[in-house]
């Protein structure tokens, strides 16, 4: 006890006496191992940090008891999301749609009823603001739900100011082989993935004209034109030569003859089926006056294309219904394989920001910028444009970017934050910084799943180095949006075998690398989830231990519940993820090196001379004066360091870390799954 009171009286006066940016030198007698106590800086309050707190809403708090979480949950849950020193919200989509998640988008500019109004939304943006939090939209820009209006109105006519909205094809293939979609050429195998294609289910209605030539009687042809004056019924019902129009339910008009063995007809046209053309008006179809395709064979005709008709007198099965130019049209939605959306259309990229397509998403986006939203999260960006080894999808995205920033810094004085998805490894992401100040490093997960689950860690730094310099090539001021997990992936502990030792290390080499980390809802808390039943397994609940706990779906990894507690348990419990995060989350904001600083390599620990230390991954985190060095133990044992440098100013410890000073150096002892963090 002795020894414990001089200690901390040595530390007292060591504070008033450094004025330590970070924190105060304190130098014990180590002679022997002693456990490493952290001594991190009372936080100011200013967001340095930039954490960003991803959450879905449907999922999120439930303000009203219906199971579902709602903008009112989130508003009345800001503290907490303040307490891990989050500066920035990304919700997921807010919008009307017929799914939970929200990415069959039926209105932009709307809100989803089940989540609230839109005064619940600036509300929420109120009080965010009020705690220095912004919030980011989660903004669909590469397509929408089939169920959205426009798309509606698209596929109601051949001949409406929405068809353009939508990439529509009668031959898809041919159309893209011939660079007709000037938006697809080269993804998928030439360019054509029939997965990718879905029929309308529609038959197109309107104004045509059908023109027969009969001159011929062993290859009569239909051609049919759009617009004109529909015919009145054709008063001459005598049944020699004549021709018939049969479509709709059941409607049987006669065409005029105009001599020549040429026959017109102009009708209203609404059929859910096609149309056939007929040489008898009689109910009793008897064989030979039915004409139509041949069996096998495209029944779609194209417009003012004559289209040679069939018959066959031995049956009537032999003949199909010929379709409009339209009804058997296909509309196109990439990367999903599901006909719930459909991909927007904004021509060739050298002429994207005139399409309509364009004008309206941008519209949209500058009037939730009104609003008050401070950014936008870019769904699935590398599907706008399909053409591979092209910068189309960077040179479309600078586009929108500048576009919609020159709204929000005109109003706000700063410069907007867009961050954008391109779910792929490193070199295919860093091209996309010509387009984008923000891009998701999906690979910085993935190469931190695999170092911890294979136990080595030397090249961890090395490798995100070497990536952030290919960034920079690309963008100066690139901006490297880290995360673990997100609610397209299996949950980080998951993919850690269940381990909480693995999942805290995660979060702490999250939080203490360079970059602008995502926190995934319940990554804080340990959560558990693989997508093998479903999407909603990664999607779970927040576990709050209170009545904001919504019920969305059943759909739960047991071991969430066995395993987690709550958000009130975790709280009480001074060693848990939960009291981690926070920490960490305060420590980022309050320490520049940690919160903007580069990450610069160890010069023992790494790949060319540290090949004893494997299981450790180390190094510096720099900004200005200050200097921190970071070290996690991703190996399951216990390792010892020997460091040259002074290990005198603990900011962070996770686990059990130990330290004793060896004449000049000193030594570390840190347990498996283990993280520390000293200030120099």
């Amino acid at each position: 006890m002795r020894r414990k009171i001089i200690f901390f009286l040595a530390l007292t006066l060591t504070l008033f006496a450094t004025g330590s940016s970070c924190n105060p030198t304190v130098n014990p007698d180590m002679q022997e191992f002693k456990e490493v106590m952290a001594y991190p800086p009372q936080w100011d309050g200013t967001k340095r940090g930039d954490i960003t707190y991803q959450l879905l809403v449907y999922s999120f708090a439930d303000s009203d008891g219906d199971g579902w979480g709602d903008l009112r949950g989130i508003t009345e849950k800001l503290d907490y999301i303040q307490s891990l020193g989050a500066s920035a919200i990304w919700l997921s989509p807010i919008h009307p749609s017929a799914s939970y998640h929200g990415y069959d988008v039926e209105a932009y500019g709307a809100i989803n009823p089940r989540f609230g109004t839109m005064a619940d939304f600036k509300q929420l943006v109120s009080e965010a603001h009020k705690r220095n939090i912004r919030i980011y939209l989660d903004y669909v820009i590469n397509h929408s739900g089939v169920n959205h209006i426009w798309f509606k109105i698209a596929t109601s006519s051949m001949k409406n100011t929405y068809r353009d909205y939508y990439i529509f094809s009668n031959d898809p293939q041919k159309d893209i082989a011939t660079g007709k979609i000037p938006m697809i050429a080269t993804e998928g195998a030439g360019g054509y993935d029939s997965g990718q294609w879905f029929s309308t289910g529609t038959m197109p209605s309107g104004i045509y004209k059908f023109t027969l030539n009969w001159s011929n009687g062993n290859a009569p042809t239909v051609t049919i034109s759009s617009g004109g004056t529909p015919d009145k019924d054709n008063p001459d019902q005598s049944a020699e030569g004549a021709k018939y129009l049969y479509y709709g339910d059941g409607i049987c008009k006669k065409f005029y003859s105009k001599g020549n063995g040429i026959y017109e007809l102009t009708v209203d046209f609404n059929s859910g089926w096609g149309f056939l053309i007929r040489t008898s008006n009689s109910s009793s179809w008897p064989l030979g006056t039915k004409y139509g395709a041949k069996k096998g064979t495209s029944g779609q005709l194209s417009f003012d294309v004559p289209f040679t008709l069939y018959t066959d007198n031995s049956s009537n099965d032999n003949i199909l219904n010929l379709t409009l130019p339209g009804g058997n049209i296909y509309y196109y939605h990439s990367h999903f394989w599901t006909d719930w959306f459909a991909d927007l259309n904004y021509g060739p990229v050298a002429t994207a920001e005139f399409s309509l397509a364009f004008k309206e998403i941008v519209a949209i986006a500058q009037g939730w910028i009104d609003t008050g939203v401070d950014g936008f999260r870019l769904d699935a960006v590398k599907h706008i444009y399909h053409n591979e080894n092209s910068d189309e999808n960077p040179q479309f995205l600078k586009k929108f970017y500048d576009v919609v920033n020159t709204h929000f810094k005109a109003k706000n004085g700063r410069d907007i934050y867009m961050v954008g998805e391109v779910f792929s490894d490193w070199d295919k992401v860093a091209p996309y910084y010509k387009g984008l100040p923000a891009l998701f490093d999906f690979s910085f997960w993935w190469r931190m799943n695999a170092a911890i689950n294979q136990g080595q860690g030397l090249g961890f730094a090395d490798a995100t180095i070497t990536i952030h310099k290919a960034y920079s090539n690309q963008r100066s001021d690139f901006i490297a949006a880290t995360k673990l997990s997100n609610h397209d992936e299996n949950r980080t502990r998951s993919e850690l075998g269940g381990s909480l030792a693995k999942a805290k290390l995660a979060g702490a080499m999250l939080l203490s690398s360079q970059g602008s980390p995502y926190i995934y809802y319940g990554e804080e808390l340990g959560y558990t989830g693989t997508k093998t039943g479903g999407d909603e397994y990664v999607r779970t609940p927040m576990y709050w231990g209170d009545r904001y706990v919504t019920s969305y779906t059943d759909k739960i990894d047991p071991a969430v519940g066995s395993t987690v507690g709550s958000v009130v348990s975790q709280e009480a419990d001074a060693s848990s993820i939960l009291t981690m995060y926070r920490q960490l989350g305060r420590l980022r904001n309050s320490c520049p090196a940690l919160a903007t600083g580069k990450m610069e390599r160890h010069p023992v620990i790494n790949p060319q001379t540290g090949g004893i230390y494997s299981q450790v991954a180390a190094w510096y985190m720099i900004e200005g004066k200050q200097k921190l060095l970071v070290l996690h133990n991703l190996g399951q044992g216990e390792i010892t360091l020997s460091l040259s440098e002074s290990l005198t100013k603990p900011l962070f410890a996770n686990g059990l870390v130990q330290t004793k000073k060896v004449k000049e150096n000193f030594q570390l002892k840190m347990e498996g799954y283990s993280s520390v963090i000293f200030e120099l």
